[in-house]
């Protein structure tokens, strides 16, 4: 499900700068497209199914984690932390500037953090359930290191990252 949602942010992204690509006013629009599709539909909607997954099927997700010990009481914290990031990176087609950093911090921070677990329980345990080391071990990696790369070619070129008003460098 994980590599379908960031598949449909890619090909969202694609046809939506072919069809917009004519009227471009700025050297970082392309780039904002890009960066607003990744937000908003592989961190976002991704965010959301993730939540549903461990709320409405978690003895089913924690299985295809490996996590079958005890009574998978992680499934609603693990869920809360999808949905918050789910809706931040929803709300990232409407609020710009800092808020795209925010949400880029915070997912790197859990995504990351997540990778971390997943090879923890591969190399401690030898768990190789295609959820702990399948895509979602990877797409824990890529998913942050393209949302940077994106924030950061948008802001270098002037885009949708830099708060309005701002110059080169957040302020506090």
């Amino acid at each position: 499900m994980q590599v379908a949602v960031v598949v449909v942010a890619l090909v969202g992204a694609v046809l939506h700068w072919l069809r917009k690509r004519r009227h471009v006013t700025g050297p970082a629009e392309g780039v904002d497209t890009f960066l607003v599709w990744w937000l908003a539909v592989a961190v976002g909607v991704g965010g959301l199914l993730g939540a549903g997954a461990h709320l409405f099927d978690g003895p089913a997700t924690a299985e295809l984690i490996g996590y079958t010990r005890g009574d998978g009481g992680f499934q609603f914290e693990n869920a809360m932390g999808d949905l918050a990031i789910g809706v931040a990176g929803v709300l990232c087609v409407w609020f710009r500037g800092h808020f795209w950093l925010a949400v880029v911090i915070i997912m790197s921070i859990q995504y990351l953090g997540d990778a971390g677990g997943h090879l923890y329980y591969w190399l401690a345990e030898g768990n190789t359930r295609p959820g702990n080391i399948g895509p979602p071990l990877w797409l824990d990696f890529i998913e942050p290191i393209v949302a940077w790369a994106l924030y950061a070619v948008s802001r270098a070129r002037g885009g949708d990252a830099l708060q309005p008003g701002s110059r080169s460098r957040v302020s506090l």
